[in-house]
């Protein structure tokens, strides 16, 4: 691994702070900002979702973009059935799907009802409210259930993904954009998950510039030669990272 630095000392250093971090960042709780193209991006998704041969990862999955949402190859197999307390290590993957309300009508049709699941395929809410405060609170509701069915979540346990925050951004104000992620990432830090969140933007963008404070760290990810290379920017501890492998 390289880090940035003018010399080996500060190299060593920023090495040290990026290391001691991450370790805090799974411990805690964090939240992140994923920056970047397809398919490096989605590769950093599957990544940050964690593996699940070791230990259970609760998973929940927000989709706001449609049929652009991301196919998470983590999650493959993955369905509403399996119990946290079973004693298996695959853990729940749950889904929150916001769409329009006529998108959203015939999805809650087809289904049944709003939560519906089967064995195979994981348990979705959909939400047919535009609204911020809504969308929190179903977070924070399915956050809830995880929680209670494990009987207390694990440091690292609860993974979120937040497929895109460009339809957000587009329906409302940057500043209540900020306001909701700011509820929210404190919400999943207070049950040591970790949660990272789509925008496709540059990374010198106002957006990005607007939006970093929220997170503990903003990952820009890019494909080099075939291969995908992440880039971490430490929030609190001004420390940017040099492009490391995925």
């Amino acid at each position: 691994m390289q880090y940035r630095g003018e010399n080996s000392t500060s190299a060593s250093e920023t090495a040290a702070v990026f290391t001691r971090t991450l370790a805090g960042l799974k411990r805690r709780g964090s939240g992140l900002l994923l920056v970047g193209p397809q398919p490096a991006m989605d590769e950093a998704c599957n990544r940050f979702l964690g593996e699940s041969q070791t230990e259970p990862r609760q998973r929940l999955l927000v989709r706001t973009d449609g049929e652009n949402h991301h196919t998470h190859a983590a999650c493959a197999g993955l369905g509403s059935a399996t119990d946290c307390t079973s004693g298996s290590n695959d853990g729940t993957t749950k889904v929150i799907e916001r769409v329009t309300h006529t998108r959203g009508a015939a999805m809650a049709s087809n289904a049944g009802y709003e939560g519906a699941g089967t064995d195979t395929e994981p348990e979705t809410t959909v939400l047919t409210s535009r609204s911020l405060p809504r969308l929190g609170i179903t977070i924070s509701e399915v956050i809830d259930e995880f929680d209670r069915e494990c009987g207390g979540l694990e440091s690292g346990e609860l993974r979120v993904c937040f497929d895109s925050l460009t339809p957000l951004l587009e329906e409302y104000d940057q500043e209540s954009v900020f306001r909701f992620l700011h509820i929210l990432t404190a919400r999943i830090r207070h049950v040591n998950g970790m949660a990272h969140f789509h925008l496709p933007a540059e990374m010198d963008s106002t957006i990005i510039n607007t939006l970093a404070p929220v997170f503990d760290a903003v990952v820009e990810v890019r494909t080099t030669g075939g291969l995908a290379e992440q880039r971490w920017q430490l929030v609190q501890q001004d420390v940017t990272t040099d492009w490391l492998s995925l």
